[in-house]
């Protein structure tokens, strides 16, 4: 598990590398050579999609997430772990969906032929991969709430 989740957040980091890339050269093109880079918004917009997607699942092991626990820190231990446990199977719920819809979605773009408006880059690819980060925030979903459960966490 840990290896597939520092393979995404190397993907994530490749991304971002190619993002800032793509806008230094578009800036230097455009504002030096009066030429920008052709596309440069749809490979940015893309490549962001892939650091936010492959990002998350190693994320959230991680802890690196945002938590709201004013008010749940004031509860009585009992009550945190329940609603601990309530949070993580809802997670896990709504990701397995997000997977679903994720591979489901990225068949009808492949079955279509849906690509980027001004590159022509096919689009299936990045729906399969935030099908991938999805299933990959559900496997940690998983084992956090077994962790939890055999601790007596909640």
């Amino acid at each position: 598990m840990r290896i597939l989740l520092r393979m995404g957040l190397g993907g994530s980091c490749f991304a971002a590398m190619f993002m800032v890339g793509v806008t230094f050269l578009d800036v230097i093109g455009s504002k030096l050579f009066d030429h920008p880079v052709t596309g440069s918004y749809e490979f940015v917009a893309l490549a962001q999609m892939v650091v936010i997607g492959l990002a998350g699942a190693d994320t959230f092991v991680e802890g690196r997430h945002v938590q709201v626990e004013m008010v749940v820190n004031k509860m009585p231990h009992r009550l945190r772990s329940f609603i601990s446990a309530f949070v993580t199977i809802l997670g896990i719920l709504l990701f397995s969906v997000l997977t679903y819809e994720g591979f489901l979605y990225g068949e009808s773009l492949r079955k279509v032929g849906e690509t980027s408006g001004t590159m022509g880059i096919p689009l299936y690819p990045f729906a399969y991969v935030l099908a991938i980060s999805s299933l990959l925030l559900v496997l940690a979903l998983l084992a956090h709430f077994v962790t939890n459960a055999i601790r007596g966490e909640g």
